[in-house]
This record gives C-alpha cells, structure tokens and sequence, in this order.
C-alpha cells in the first residue's frame, strides 16, 4: 500500500519546537485515514478527562478522516473500566474488525485500505455480481427461471420486457451479461445449479430449543438453488419455528392470527444476508433459531461508506451486489433500497418488541429477540402463566417442561381474553408448525361454505398459508378437487408472488406459503 499511502511516524519527524501532544493531534486533524487499535488498556489520562488516544480519535473525526478501528481479542480478559467506555463510544460509530494476532490485524488493515481506494475511486474493479465465471456459458442459464422472473417482475414494477424475450435479451438488460458469458450475479439467479459454481453459496438454518449453540441440534436445514429460492425457503423454515398470536373473540368478529415477530421482519432481514453477502467469502449464509432470539450471520462487512449509526436512519444504499440486489428489486423482494433496517425496527416497535441488533465485529450479525413470553427463562414459567391479550405458544422451554394450549378448551376458546396454560412433564413432545396449523386451518374453515366465488377461495387459500400447506391439506381445508386447486388457483397465486413454493419446483411434498413481504 506505499505507493497510495503514507504513514505518520512520529520517530521519524524532525526535532522542533511543538508539543508533541499538539503534534498529535494536528495530524489526526488533518489526515485522511485514521487507524485505531484498540487493547486492554485505556492510557493516561489528560486533564480534561480523555486519554490523547481518544483526543486523536476525536480530532480525526472533527477532520472528517476516514476512521477505522481494530479491535484487540483479549480471550476473556475485561478492559479496563475506560477502555470499555471508550470501545462502546467507537462501536457505536464505525464498523470494525477483531483481530488476534499481528498477521490477522496486516491482513484486515490491508483489506480496509484496499476498501478505501475502491471509495475514492483510485483503483477500479468489479463487484462480485458482475465479475463472469470462465467454466459458465448460456448453457448453464435455466429458460423457465427468466420466464417465471419476467412475469413476476412485469407484475410488481412493470418491467419493460415482455414474457416471452430471450435469455440473452434480459440479461443484457439486467446488465448480467459479459462478453456474451453469465456474470456471477446471473448464475446466483438464474442457473440451473447454482451450487455447482458456488459451493458456499447457501442459507444453513440450525435450531435450538436452549440459548447457546449446542447439542442436541433439533433441526438442521441447507438451502441451496437460487437466491430468490434461498431466501423463501430459509423464511417459510424460520417462520415455522414461531410461536403463533391469537387475537380477542371479545374484540373481533373473526381471530387475528400473527406470528410472534412480523413474517416481514424474518424476510427482509434474510433478504439483506443473502443479497449484500460477500459471495469470495467461503462461508455461507448462517441462521440460528434460539429460546429467545434468531441470529442472522452473513459473511460481509458494512460499505465503507456507511456507519452502524448510518443503518438506523434511512440512508443510501452502496450494496455490494448491485446487480444482483437490482434483480430481487424486480420481483419485489426489495421494497426500497436504504430502508430494510429502518422498516425492521419500526415493524418490532409496532410489536411492541425490542428492536434488532447489529454487530459488525466479526461478520454482519443481526439480533432478532422474540417476545417475552418466548424470551423468559424457563425458570420463572408459572403454571397458571395467562396473558390478558395475546397468548403464544411457547417452544422456549428446557426439557423439564414444556406449555402447551390447553388442547380440550383451545378449538372453542383460542384468542380469548384468558386462555389455561398447562405445564406438561419432559416425555409431552411439542410439534409447534402442527399446532399453529390446527389453530389456522380452525380459522379458516369458518369461512369455508359451498358456494365459494374463485376470490373467496384465493382468500382463504391465503389465510391459510401463513403456515405452509400442500395443496392436498388445501383441498380437503376447502372441500376442493386438489387439481382444481394445483391447476387453477396455485399458479395463479404464485405467478403474482402471493405465495411461495417452500422446495424447489416439481418437488415431492411441495408446500406453499404467503409470501411474507405482502402487508396484512
């Protein structure tokens, strides 16, 4: 990096006659990229309080440096008292990196820098997305993924092509097409097998039934294909690890059904891992299920041109697929570029739920925390536990016991203003997706009658899939030929990006569910 940069060393100034506290602090003043490393130990402090590392982090910032920090691991010792002061105010205000040993804090530096030049323009190169992969032709592209992709993005932003244009015309005009050869953003949305060039190009979703990452795993999931495959299939599993809420009978004619945290939270947020990731890194796409939080992991680091406090306001997008964010623009799996975030933490303030947490030490790391009766510690679980307005179903329990609805009153009494919790001993199995489906399918066969009109069936096929369905559990739902409902009113459905396949197409066991981005 010594032919774009040059380093401030204090050794090798000339002697002379200034303060070299002053000396300092015009450098920080007047540079253009700060580096701070941070450690255990906070320095002497000045007398106006601060300590002259933070007095230099602060003039540099004054000076509109670029300020990056590099945070030391200290393998479970605490920092000092003000050093964790200190390191709370930085990682409120830049993204960093952790490093533990010199080689690793070269490399980070080096990619920092690397980062910076792209910024300013001083060295130029291709996004991951645009870059073409040598093994891969036109041959590798799946025909029936351009169409499906064209009727979809026709519906939801009137896209200029018309359904039946040529592979080649629409990556072109998605700008997905290099030297007549697929860019990496085409083969992650339209090849037959993706995986096949991008090994780690995947969602892996693990969920435990504790608050830790271990043993025993209850389940374990990978989903590969497309992106567009990736993200419904890892939200229709997510969503199916949730607790459900019942609304009053004493309110509302009919029970309103919603999941413990907004389906569109789930969405956007997996949506942001698998778009803004860095497709180089070897790592996939990682999200754990807990008693009282999900954890969304992707490999990727925030833009350069962005701070952590930058993502809690609306703020410009700089993402690091452009392409490929463009094309789940299209269809609708990006509403507005520079608000996802923003439109999360309003979504679980209007569930009267903590807002997500952002952690950029490692990876970019988003903390869902569920409610407080899926967030509670076993522990302080009463058995006569009742909630005066919404009740969920809980799976955060240990195995020493497990809350159930009270299985003979909940057909007649689900969503009333008290509803019986019973405690069950270890050996009562809890099947939570089967149980959100009863009380759903309960709902809606209320509505189910004889001379149904074509929208009250896409109603109530809707309702029914805020837990995913097959079309046989439809058809007997609504006392329905099943290939009336496979011929007509499923592809109809899906086509308009109402509802979502949870598998890819022409899989055995194929469920549907709504799409989680259409609002209530």
């Amino acid at each position: 990096m010594g032919q774009y940069f040059e380093p401030f060393i204090f050794e090798q100034i000339a002697a002379q006659d200034t303060n070299p506290r002053q000396l300092y602090l015009d450098e920080a003043s007047t540079c253009q990229v700060y580096l701070l490393l941070m450690g255990k130990k906070y320095g002497n402090i000045l007398p106006d309080g601060i300590s002259p590392t933070e007095k230099e982090y602060q003039a540099a910032g004054e000076g509109n440096a670029w300020r990056v920090a590099f945070i030391s691991d200290l393998d479970g010792q605490q920092r000092e008292e003000e050093e964790e002061r200190f390191f709370r105010k930085v990682q409120n205000e830049l993204s960093y990196r952790v490093f533990s040993n010199p080689s690793v804090l070269v490399s980070l530096v080096k990619q920092s820098l690397y980062a910076y030049l792209k910024y300013k323009g001083i060295i130029q190169t291709l996004s991951f997305d645009e870059q073409i992969c040598d093994d891969a032709s036109m041959a590798d592209i799946d025909a029936k993924k351009i169409k499906d992709f064209l009727h979809q993005a026709r519906q939801k932003r009137g896209f200029p092509l018309s359904e039946d244009s040529d592979p080649m015309t629409v990556l072109k005009h998605l700008r997905l097409l290099r030297q007549d050869k697929p860019s990496n953003g085409a083969l992650l949305m339209f090849a037959n097998d993706p995986q096949y060039f991008f090994p780690s190009a995947a969602v892996k979703c693990a969920w435990f039934l504790g608050t830790e990452t271990v043993k025993p795993i209850e389940d374990y999931k990978i989903f590969e294909g497309s992106v567009a495959d990736q993200i419904s299939q890892a939200t229709s599993w997510v969503m199916s690890k949730l607790s459900v809420r019942y609304g009053q009978r004493n309110v509302e004619a009919q029970n309103e059904v919603e999941f413990e945290i907004p389906r569109s939270v789930i969405f956007e947020t997996i949506v942001n891992a698998v778009a803004h990731r860095d497709y180089n890194s070897t790592g996939s796409v990682q999200i754990s299920v807990f008693r009282n939080r999900i954890v969304v992991r992707n490999p990727g680091t925030l833009p350069v041109e962005l701070t952590k406090a930058d993502l809690m306001k609306e703020h410009g997008s700089y993402p690091h697929n452009p392409y490929l964010a463009e094309v789940l623009y299209q269809i609708g799996y990006i509403e507005k570029y520079g608000t996802g975030i923003t439109e999360n933490i309003r979504k679980m303030q209007e569930a009267r739920l903590l807002a997500p947490e952002i952690d950029l030490s490692a990876e970019f790391i988003t903390t869902i925390w569920r409610d407080d009766v899926a967030a509670n510690d076993a522990t302080s679980l009463s058995n006569d536990a009742t909630d005066n307005s919404n009740v969920a179903t809980n799976l955060g329990t240990n195995d020493a016991s497990n809350t159930l609805i009270d299985s003979v009153n909940s057909a007649n009494n689900i969503g009333t203003s008290k509803t019986n919790v019973a405690t069950k001993s270890s050996n009562v199995a809890t099947d939570l997706l089967a149980e959100n489906k009863r009380v759903v399918d309960e709902i809606v066969k209320k509505k189910v009658h004889s001379k149904m009109s074509p929208q009250q069936i896409k109603e109530c096929i809707i309702e029914a899939c805020v837990v995913e369905h097959s079309v046989d559990e439809l058809a007997k739902l609504l006392n329905k030929v099943p290939g009336h409902l496979r011929n007509r009113f499923i592809p109809e459905l899906v086509a308009d990006g109402i509802l979502l396949p949870t598998k890819p197409r022409h899989s055995p066991g194929q469920t549907y569910i709504t799409n989680p981005k259409l609002d209530k």
